[in-house]
């Protein structure tokens, strides 16, 4: 990955020093400074919440005490396997501990977009400007961050998963004339394929990490699938189970069992949790639960419909480009979460810098057509942070900015037909 990077930061050498540009870089800049003080100065002596109760969590588990306890007032609520993920934590004391993590925060962050925009070649100074700009100045890290949350690592591991599957697709993207984009099978020698096989081992890696921690990037599992990744799957799947069979012997394989058969049926209302996801709202909305379940479901079913008449098809020939199923699929993600707080909306982050990428290959990054995604960022940072300062259903709108980005991910996804993107 160093060596990709290095490659592909060397293409930032020779910008193009327009105004538009340069300005675009200064409001980077600002963004920077603005987060930096937000995000780093301002929450040095800060208490973390969350990572407190993950904390005390990996105490417990190194005592061989109950992990799980859904009647405490803020219980653990992740999958076993996380503790192992932050293992090293439990070595430090709890501040030293926060003091690490807050700066970790930042590292995650930075690696997320590093890979997000690695995925892209040539790469574009106005792309990486703006990505800096969206993530900088959003409003679900910087709660994620004040609470000490684990969203920036969950986002780096898909963006890591992201690159290394883009690298071993055995694909080239390449812009063709100013409104299309070429997908071409690559003919590869020996040493190119043992190439493609360490991106291969590298991104079942990634996505078994982030299945065991989130159990949502199946979708990402069954994505690889479609597209006949089959090997890449068969590593995932056995990653899976060995970091399941870890996380058994951590806290015991009948807690672990009881987690996944019983505790993630309960997790709902947990942790003062302010829920922004379609089934709290239909909750809300309707006092029968079964009847708000019954319309979740009647919502997913529709979607799982279209994704089939509309995107099916293309994800399976990778039209018109690898980075929107991935887009696609990382907003079905956010949209479709059964259980969703304000800060878990970091993940939006993949598809906002996604598509701009996929536009910026197409020499198509305008404002008419890069508005869709600004216009979804700006309404769930919003709405989070309008959510954070208890403003109550308001923050339910956060929805509607996750679904303006699937429903324009899915338009792309129509628009670029296999005739036009494949040769």
């Amino acid at each position: 990955m160093t060596q990709l990077l290095r490659k592909d930061v060397a293409s930032l050498r020779q910008p193009r020093f327009s105004a538009g540009v340069v300005a675009l870089w200064l409001v980077a800049a600002v963004f920077v400074a603005g987060h930096a003080y937000l995000n780093i100065f301002s929450l040095r002596s800060y208490s973390f919440t969350d990572f407190h109760v993950y904390h005390e969590a990996l105490g417990r588990a190194a005592r061989g005490e109950t992990v799980y306890d859904l009647t405490s007032p803020m219980p653990f609520l992740y999958p076993p396997f996380f503790l192992i993920v932050l293992w090293p934590m439990g070595w430090l004391s709890e501040p030293t501990a926060m003091t690490v993590w807050l700066h970790l925060q930042n590292a995650f962050l930075v690696l997320a977009l590093a890979a997000l925009i690695a995925t892209f070649r040539p790469i574009r100074s106005s792309l990486v400007a703006w990505a800096i700009i969206l993530s900088t100045g959003f409003s679900p890290v910087m709660l994620n961050n004040l609470y000490g949350q684990a969203n920036l690592l969950y986002l780096a591991i898909l963006s890591v998963f992201i690159l290394a599957y883009s690298q071993a697709s055995g694909t080239a993207i390449l812009p063709l004339k100013r409104d299309r984009l070429a997908t071409y099978p690559t003919e590869r020698g020996h040493g190119q394929d043992a190439h493609a096989t360490i991106w291969e081992i590298v991104a079942a890696l990634a996505l078994s990490a982030a299945i065991n921690i989130r159990i949502l990037p199946v979708a990402l599992l069954a994505m690889a699938i479609i597209q006949r990744r089959y090997r890449m799957a068969i590593w995932t799947a056995g990653f899976v189970m060995v970091e399941a069979m870890a996380a058994g012997l951590l806290v015991g394989f009948s807690t672990e069992w009881n987690y996944f058969a019983s505790h993630i049926l309960h997790l709902q209302g947990l942790e003062n949790m302010r829920e922004i996801s379609l089934l709290a709202l239909f909750q809300r909305m309707i006092p029968s639960p079964q009847i708000a379940t019954l319309l979740f479901t009647a919502v997913l079913a529709v979607a799982l419909a279209s994704f089939f008449i509309l995107v099916w098809r293309p994800m399976r020939d990778l039209a018109p480009s690898l980075p929107l199923h991935l887009a696609c699929v990382t907003a079905s993600m956010a949209l479709f979460s059964p259980l969703l707080e304000y800060h878990h909306y970091t993940l939006l982050l993949a598809p906002y810098v996604l598509v701009l990428g996929d536009l910026a290959q197409r020499n198509r990054l305008v404002l008419t057509r890069a508005l869709p995604v600004f216009l979804s960022w700006a309404i769930v940072s919003g709405a989070s942070q309008l959510s954070h300062y208890q403003f109550g259903a308001i923050g339910f709108a956060a929805l509607a900015g996750a679904a303006l980005i699937w429903a324009y991910t899915v338009w792309l996804i129509v628009e670029g037909k296999p005739s036009e993107s494949r040769s």
